[in-house]
Formats: C-alpha cells, structure tokens, sequence
C-alpha cells in the first residue's frame, strides 16, 4: 500500500479514471437506448445489473492483463485465407494481418452498425400495427443485460489498453474501473430518461453509435482515427441538437394573452372540461391510490363521481384507440393483466355493478352475487379486440348515470350486502367506487403509455 502515499499514484488514478469515463460515453449510450426497450420499472434494474456484471468482466481482463495484451499478437495475416489471384484482384495488401483484438473490434464495430440501422428503421416505421403485420419480438431483461455486457467487453478492449499505457499498476487500474463503472451508474437513468423524453435525441445518439461503429471497424483493419475527431463530431451535434430543442420548445410556449372577465356559466363550462393529469404513485397496483370511501357523500359530492362515471368510456377509448395489439397485449405492470385485458374487465365489473345497482333499488337490501374477476380476466372472450367493451362501457354508462340521475334521497340510502364480507353497501358509496374504479383502471393504460413513451 505505500505506492498510495506517492502524488503520482494518485494523479496517475485521476487521469485513469478521466480517460475511463470519457472512453464510457459510447457505452452509455448504447445502455440508454437498449435499457429504454424495456418497461420503466425494468429499465434501472437492467442498466445497474448490466453494468455491475461488465465491471467483474473487466476487472477479469485486468488479472488476466498479460492474455488480454496477447490479443494484438497477429493470428493470420490475408494471404492466409485468400488465394493470391483474389488478393491482387480486390487490390489487398497480402501481408496484412489480423490479430484477436482486431476480430473482436471489427465484428463489434458491424455489430453496432447492424443494430443501430435495425433501431433507425425501428424509429422511422413507428410502432408495429399501425399498416404493418408483422410483430416485433419485445426485448427481455435477460437479453437486454447480456448486450449490455457483450458491448462492454468491446468497448472494454480500449480502455484496458489505454490503463496498461498509463499505469503499471493492476490495483490502480481495477480502482479506476470501478469508479467508471460507478459514474456510468449514475449517470445512466438520466440520459435513458433525456433520450426518451426528446425523440430526435435518440436518432442522434444512434447516428453517434453507426459513427462509433464505423470507427472500431477501420480501426479493425488498421487504420486509426485519431478519437479527438469522433469525440468533437459527437460533441457539435449534440450542441446543435440541444439547441434546436430550445428553440423548438420556445416556439411552442404561447405568448400570455388578456382575456376578459369570465362569467359563472364560463366557469362553470370549463371546469368541467378541464381534464388534470393524476399523480401517480410508485405503485403500480394503485397509480391513483386505493378507494377511500366515506359514509356519506353530499349531492355535489355525487354529481361529481357520476359525471366521472358518464365520461369514463369517451376516456378509455381516446387511451386505447391508437395502440397497436402488440402495445394492448402488454402488461401494465410486471405479472399483471394486459391492457386488453384491463378493458374487458372494467366492462365485466361495471356490468356486475349495474345489475346490483337494479337489485338494490328494487328490492329490500338483497344478497348480492359475487364474482371471480381474476377467472373472468382470462375467459375467451378478453382476446377480442377492445372496441367491443368499450361500445358495451358506452351504453351501459347511459343507462347507468340517467337512473344515478334520477335516485332520490333516500333510495342513494338504500343497501345490499356484499357475500364475502357480509358488509352493507350503499347506493351512494357504490357510485363512489365505481368511479374511483373507472379512473383506477384507466390510469393503469394512461401511466404505462407514459412509461413506455407511447
């Protein structure tokens, strides 16, 4: 430990540890826009997982620095491999030779290329469903962690070349690794999130990594770029764009313009119209939270809940009608139902719900009967497409809200009781949970959309 009381140890880290993270800024983008395939509550899973792997990778490669140096030993040279004749006629230098590292970063460098332009042309012909038939594989965490790591292991080669330049150390070097590793951590949410957030950023970033690719190829076949002119061509596009989405928001931002008094029918009107986005929670299970239910509900309390309710189908569809199959069969939350399935259900539920509502208005606080949701999720039927529960949803919310309109005092008083609990339920506690129940299961599609960035 007595090389840590010399300044040059340290300074030889410093500068390690800079190089390292500057040689990292390919990889962290290749980990923001795989991990963004994925749900958002896998993303931070996979880029963490990924990166804590590739570390032990690289530390691996550090110990085994004399094999890894061995790498650039040539291991064939062309005249090898290719007969003469073909060697003058494509115009190759016979006597040019490949070694380990050259292999590893030439099938690296198409590989970036391959996947990038199949991500590009991803972008460019939009979601699958919308014009075409084909359905696209959707990535799992496991595959997205191993091309985590793979990557990493080319992009790896560099780096532990360029420590075994500066250090002659291996505990500076794994040192310096490890704080890279920990600063691509970091930092990686929040440029997957910026990618995300800014589409064009993510055709950037993917135009940088077929540029990267490119550059690992020729390097491959021995003809360096000096990584100054890679890293300032990354760098002014990245201005450019950063710019052009400030001047983009700016013009989107209306000008503040005076308007003249509003009425009380004015009012009135636009509060009712103005739709405000939830705050979701972090459970999945419950964006909106769960029912809160209260004894008694005053008669602007109940118009309230039973106009959520009239609306509830007009705001299911406008969050279903633009989805692809492939996005409504996506679960919402990992092991939960899909969004196919969310819709059938609430038609299920509030089925159930109008039936009780008629039992209990019409008879003297009748048993009601129960159901298996989760068995009713999985009928057949649930694998029909949307439209079909949500134009049930729509007549059946006009029957519902005209006799909810309609109730008296004392029949919203009125009670049946539950199987499963025995407990009594009123007419007007039940319009309150079916109008949470609407707004619940309609933030589950509106919260994964937003997610996913759909």
């Amino acid at each position: 430990m007595e090389i840590f009381l010399k300044a040059d140890t340290w300074l030889a880290l410093l500068t390690l540890c800079f190089l390292e993270i500057v040689l990292g800024i390919d990889n962290i983008i290749f980990i923001s826009i795989v991990s963004n395939k994925l749900p958002e509550e896998l993303r931070q899973r996979a880029r963490n997982t990924g990166l804590f792997l590739a570390m032990f990778v690289r530390i691996g490669f550090l110990l085994g620095i004399t094999w890894i140096i061995g790498f650039k030993e040539p291991l064939f040279a062309v005249h090898d491999i290719l007969p003469d004749w073909l060697i003058k006629f494509m115009g190759f230098h016979g006597d040019h030779d490949f070694s380990g590292r050259d292999l590893i970063l030439g099938f690296g460098g198409l590989f970036l290329i391959a996947k990038s332009t199949m991500e590009i042309n991803h972008e460019m012909e939009g979601e699958e469903g919308k014009g075409s038939t084909k359905k696209t594989a959707v990535p799992t965490l496991t595959a997205t962690i191993l091309q985590i790591i793979l990557l990493d292991i080319i992009f790896s080669f560099d780096s532990i070349l360029t420590a075994v330049g500066i250090v002659n150390e291996v505990l500076i070097m794994i040192m310096a690794v490890i704080v890279s590793i920990g600063v691509m951590m970091f930092f990686s949410g929040a440029i997957s999130r910026f990618i995300q957030q800014h589409p064009s950023m993510e055709v950037l970033a993917l135009g940088f990594l077929i540029l990267i690719g490119f550059m690992l190829f020729i390097e491959a076949l021995h003809y360096p770029v000096p990584k100054g002119y890679i890293y300032f061509a990354v760098a002014f596009s990245l201005l450019i764009e950063l710019t052009n989405i400030r001047v983009v928001k700016k013009r989107k931002t209306e000008p503040v313009k005076l308007h003249k008094p509003f009425n009380e029918e004015e009012i009135e009107e636009a509060v009712g119209q103005v739709e405000v986005e939830p705050v979701y929670s972090k459970d999945l299970s419950y964006p909106i939270g769960k029912f809160e239910g209260k004894e008694t509900y005053t008669p602007e309390e109940l118009k309230v809940l039973i106009s959520r309710i009239e609306r509830l189908p007009a705001k299911l569809e406008a969050a279903v009608n633009d989805l692809s199959d492939e996005q409504l069969d996506t679960p919402y939350r990992e092991g939960g139902w899909t969004l196919r399935q969310v819709v059938h259900h609430v038609s299920d539920s509030h089925m159930n719900a109008y039936v009780r509502l008629k039992w209990t208005i019409t008879e003297d606080t009748p048993l009601i009967k129960a159901y298996n949701e989760k068995k009713w999720a999985e009928t057949s039927e649930t694998k029909l497409p949307v439209i079909l529960s949500i134009n049930l949803l729509r007549t059946l919310h006009t029957k519902w809200t005209k006799i909810f309109k309609a109730l008296s005092a004392e029949e919203l008083k009125k009670e049946f009781i539950h199987p499963d609990t025995q407990k009594r339920i009123s007419v007007s506690k039940l319009i309150a949970t079916y109008a949470w129940h609407g707004d619940h299961h309609l933030a589950h599609i509106n919260y994964l959309r937003k997610r996913m960035g759909w």
